[in-house]
């Protein structure tokens, strides 16, 4: 991820300066400490500053984030991605969950990347070519991400991150458990040609 470093602070002046970053909320969000998983994620700047962009990213990943911690998974040790295009500029598809940008607020859900880009993440597609989840809902994307994390949490190996996981079970296992998951089996009615592929 990124970091933006202070040097040469004189020794006697470090306090003042925590304290100065302490009071514009540095390291917090809503009052709160950043969890394990706000850390480790992020998002490119997505609108307004971009004009390539289709929907938010930068806005729209600390609500998510957000949505995500009152369901209980701040300390989830994973990273989501944003990106609110397929420029891919916060390199989404190395991310456990990558989001990208498929058309005017709506995004594309990508699995099975890893944070050292020896996995690259995947569109939903199944064995026979359909895809799937490629133009989701800002206010659907909660529910997909929680029955995702659900699904891991109840059958993860131990220490299998969630990449891993992903890996393991095989992108027609998750499909199937999208489709059959109520939360989730309307979003799965849709599919789309593959030639709709975001790369």
């Amino acid at each position: 991820n990124q970091d933006a470093l202070f040097t040469n602070i004189p020794e006697a002046m470090k306090k003042d300066f925590e304290a100065d970053l302490k009071k514009y909320g540095w390291g917090q969000r809503n009052g709160k400490p950043y969890s394990k998983l706000r850390m480790l994620s992020g998002a490119c700047v997505g609108r307004d500053t971009c004009r390539l962009t289709y929907t938010d990213s930068e806005r729209y990943e600390p609500k998510l984030i957000d949505e995500l911690e009152a369901l209980g998974w701040g300390n989830l040790a994973e990273s989501i991605g944003i990106t609110g295009c397929e420029r891919q500029c916060f390199r989404p598809s190395t991310k456990a969950v990558g989001l990208i940008g498929s058309g005017m607020d709506r995004y594309q859900l990508r699995l099975m990347g890893s944070q050292d880009a020896r996995h690259q993440g995947r569109p939903i597609i199944s064995s026979d070519d359909q895809m799937y989840l490629r133009m989701i809902p800002p206010e659907k994307v909660i529910v997909v991400l929680d029955t995702l994390f659900k699904y891991y949490k109840t059958n993860a190996q131990t220490g299998e991150d969630l990449g891993a996981f992903n890996r393991r079970i095989g992108m027609d296992g998750l499909i199937t458990m999208f489709k059959e998951n109520p939360a989730t089996a309307e979003l799965m009615a849709k599919t789309y040609p593959t030639d709709c592929v975001i790369e």
